[in-house]
């Protein structure tokens, strides 16, 4: 084993950050954290769409706040909301500790949110949205990660590629 004491799972939606998530921990006997509320998936909207700059603003201190509590726990895998990367101050909390970043291309994203629970309100182009949500975020992510996997259909081949690359 090495040194890491705890991983963030970071991602578009539609990734599968829980399912991936739930069973890394599951293998490293570690605690799962859910922080992912899945908002932006549900709702079809950003969160400035949802609630405006002020809400927004709250939100995203809300997510710092929480990643504040986890980097002081040790085995643990938190997953955290979409957009948690927008923020500075996310992505500088994150910046330090072990953050594994699951890419998945918009077509994975369409086909794997159709296996869900269908938006609130109807969106007239997925593609469009979650083009646009890459556009502004990935970079980002890329900014955070430890590691960038693609994951595949497969949970257990997702979790072992993980647990190689980090050297468990």
């Amino acid at each position: 084993m090495n040194n890491i004491k705890r991983i963030f799972i970071v991602g578009h939606m539609g990734a599968f950050k829980s399912t991936l998530g739930k069973a890394l921990a599951e293998k490293l006997g570690w605690e799962y954290v859910e922080a992912n509320p899945g908002l932006e998936r549900y709702f079809g909207r950003t969160y400035r769409e949802m609630f405006g700059e002020q809400g927004e603003a709250a939100f995203h201190q809300c997510e710092a706040e929480i990643i504040s509590t986890y980097i002081k726990k040790e085995n643990v895998v938190v997953v955290m909301e979409e957009a948690v990367i927008v923020t500075e101050q996310n992505r500088k909390l994150l910046s330090s500790e072990c953050v594994v970043y699951l890419k998945a291309s918009t077509a994975i994203q369409i086909e794997r949110m159709a296996l869900g629970q269908p938006p609130v309100l109807p969106i007239a182009d997925w593609k469009i949205f979650l083009d646009k949500l890459h556009a502004e975020r990935d970079i980002f992510f890329e900014e955070v990660a430890t590691l960038t996997i693609e994951p595949t259909f497969s949970v257990e081949e997702d979790v072992g590629s993980i647990l190689k690359a980090l050297n468990y």
